[in-house]
């Protein structure tokens, strides 16, 4: 072999050496690469996974506060209101003062210097209704009264739903949530003029749960609606004040303003027959101590009634900020000027366990 020969094999063998070589670096710093991404990856899936395990935790953990605030209530216990300066006693079986006689300036019109009651009726869903628009001076004028002798929410009793009205001194009453159905086994949230009469509401979640919609009125008159409470779940005190009454009924109707379109009732214990035409009555605020009762006919006076879909946006064309079913049916009853304004039969209304009613304070001590 030549020494030229020789040259070019050592040049051919350096160039393949140095190809080799830098083939290497270059796999190197792939794979260097490669498990630098992937150690990235791993690392943000790691941080993902903690950062998700611990929201987990924290979300676990707050659920579980939430589900820890309860609230106890003592048996029968009653707000001491000693302190607030009503109009009217807010005592069981107290009552407003009589209306006098020239507060009634029409047959649709009474008005005091306590309390203005004016009664419309118009007809939607070819079905006549009617609407009680009151306004009253002080939030104890809106009042509770039960059947029986001594006016006991204890009690089982009920009376003639126009007698007990007669007897309450009402300006307008109107049937309540009929808190003693036997139906209801003793379920229910029940306070009246501030004295705490049931305290019995199912654990959501088990298929066995009676659930309903609960109904909250402070001592400044305002309403809270509650969507299915369940047991302990009510607190004592509704932004800093206390309940005069409480129903156990619904569903409630609008909220802040605005037509309830899910009745969840499939959900609910008290589904309120919302897929059949019903006679039907709710109670409502428009605002600082303005309430409106609305109710409608139904098939005990050869009309069809209403479905709560209907009725509910009858309702919210009221313009009312929250409104609550209550017992329709045969105990549904506008009572105004001694007399049931919502149809003429009064053999149809069953007897009543309890009212809601509005009193004059006009004269009161």
């Amino acid at each position: 072999m030549n020494k030229t020969t020789s040259r070019e094999t050592m040049k051919r063998t350096m160039s393949r050496r140095m190809i080799a070589l830098l083939i290497a670096l270059m796999m190197a710093m792939m794979i260097g690469a490669g498990i630098a991404e992937n150690a990235a990856a791993l690392e943000a899936v790691g941080t993902a996974e903690n950062a998700t395990a611990v929201e987990a935790a924290g979300t676990e953990e707050n659920t579980s506060a939430a589900a820890a605030q309860t609230y106890e209530w003592p048996q029968n216990y009653a707000y001491d209101f000693s302190d607030r300066s009503f109009a009217l006693s807010v005592e069981a079986g107290q009552t407003g003062t009589e209306p006098k006689a020239s507060g009634y300036k029409s047959d649709t019109v009474y008005e005091d210097s306590t309390i203005r009651v004016t009664i419309t009726t118009g007809r939607k869903f070819d079905c006549d209704y009617w609407v009680a628009d009151i306004t009253v001076q002080d939030p104890s004028q809106l009042r509770t009264m039960a059947a029986g002798r001594d006016r006991d929410f204890a009690s089982n009793s009920t009376e003639d739903a126009m007698g007990l009205a007669k007897k309450s001194k009402a300006v307008v009453a109107i049937n309540g949530d009929y808190y003693t159905d036997n139906s209801r086994k003793g379920f229910g949230f029940v306070i009246r003029q501030g004295k705490l009469y049931l305290n019995n509401l199912d654990v959501p979640g088990k298929k066995t749960s009676r659930l309903a919609d609960v109904l909250l009125i402070d001592e400044d008159g305002d309403f809270h609606g509650l969507h299915q409470p369940g047991q302990n779940e009510i607190p004592q005190l509704i932004n800093g004040k206390r309940i005069l009454n409480a129903f156990t009924f619904g569903p409630i109707l609008v909220e802040d303003g605005k037509l309830v379109e899910d009745f969840k009732g499939s959900d609910r214990w008290m589904d309120m027959a919302q897929g059949t035409l019903k006679q039907r009555i709710c109670i409502a605020q428009a605002g600082p101590q303005h309430y409106k009762a609305i109710c409608c006919s139904g098939p005990s006076y050869g009309q069809p009634g209403m479905y709560l879909k209907d009725f509910a946006q009858v309702v919210a064309e009221e313009g009312v900020q929250i409104a609550y079913n209550l017992d329709g049916g045969d105990s549904t009853m506008i009572y105004f000027h001694g007399d049931k304004v919502n149809g003429s039969r009064r053999n149809t209304l069953r007897k009543l366990h309890d009212i809601i009613y509005f009193a004059s304070a006009e004269g009161a001590d």
